[in-house]
């Protein structure tokens, strides 16, 4: 485990409380700052609440409320995903990625994947 702090912010948008909780944990641990949120429409609600956009959102796409594609199209609509990066986070490989999201990561998710893929997709763009 690291200890550097590190100045990114993630948000999380997952339903199922244990991996949320578990996520969040290990990431802070790693030296992240981490907000969570448990569907698309605590996310927006989150983000409204920001003085800036996360550098990074870790994305589940099957949701109650409202689900990952959802939130994906409202961010596009108001622009605000021009300024930040998606990760999606998923347990159905199958199901295609919102257009604009930066990747994607199968569940469960190994965590130096996880790691890995927040350390390029949460660098500021050059």
């Amino acid at each position: 485990m690291s200890t550097t702090q590190h100045s990114t912010t993630l948000l999380l948008v997952e339903n199922n409380r244990d991996v949320r909780e578990a996520l969040k944990e290990i990431l802070e641990s790693e030296g992240y700052r981490v907000l969570t949120a448990v569907n698309g429409q605590d996310a927006l609600n989150a983000l409204a609440r920001l003085e800036r956009i996360p550098d990074l959102i870790l994305l589940d796409l099957v949701m109650p409320v409202m689900d990952g594609h959802a939130f994906i199209e409202h961010l596009r609509r108001t622009g605000a995903l021009a300024l930040t990066r998606v990760l999606v986070l998923t347990a159905h490989p199958t199901l295609p990625l919102p257009h604009g999201v930066s990747g994607r990561l199968g569940k469960p998710v190994r965590l130096e994947e996880l790691l890995d893929a927040i350390a390029v997709h949460a660098a500021p763009a050059a």
